[in-house]
């Protein structure tokens, strides 16, 4: 079976005290639907997690003021005989940055309040990374 590496970046920021979380809705190759996702891409070549995220982020969304914090959740699927094994990391970012969209990729991206991003994400594996931030850490 053919593995593929992928990255995904739980990307937030923290406007008056509250953790805000960029989506992006991209199509979903099964079903032809769009659904509100996190930002994931594939490893290329030789790149570590950080540099295949840090492309990837820019590449979809032209954001460059970005901090790639911790890897907080892995997880793995198969989709068409292709194992999908995904690291998952915390990426703090400035919200005020304008974002210009890859469009063959996304179709359109919203800033929006954790709690309400937990709801509109489809996949229960992105829900979980999700649940993961926590950015109380005084060092923002």
């Amino acid at each position: 079976m053919r593995v593929r590496r992928e990255v995904q970046g739980v990307i937030f920021d923290v406007i008056d005290g509250e953790d805000i979380v960029l989506l992006v809705k991209k199509r979903d190759r099964r079903n032809r639907r769009f659904y509100w996702r996190l930002l994931k891409g594939g490893i290329e070549g030789n790149e570590s997690e950080v540099e295949a995220l840090k492309r990837e982020i820019f590449e979809e969304t032209g954001l460059t003021n970005v901090s790639i914090l911790k890897k907080i959740y892995d997880y793995e699927f198969t989709f068409r005989g292709v194992k999908h094994i995904v690291s998952s990391f915390l990426v703090k970012a400035d919200s005020s940055q304008p974002i210009k969209l890859q469009k063959t990729e996304i179709a359109e991206s919203i800033w929006m309040p954790k709690t309400r991003a937990l709801k509109r994400l489809y996949w229960e594996n992105e829900k979980e990374a999700l649940r993961r931030l926590n950015s109380r850490c005084k060092s923002f």
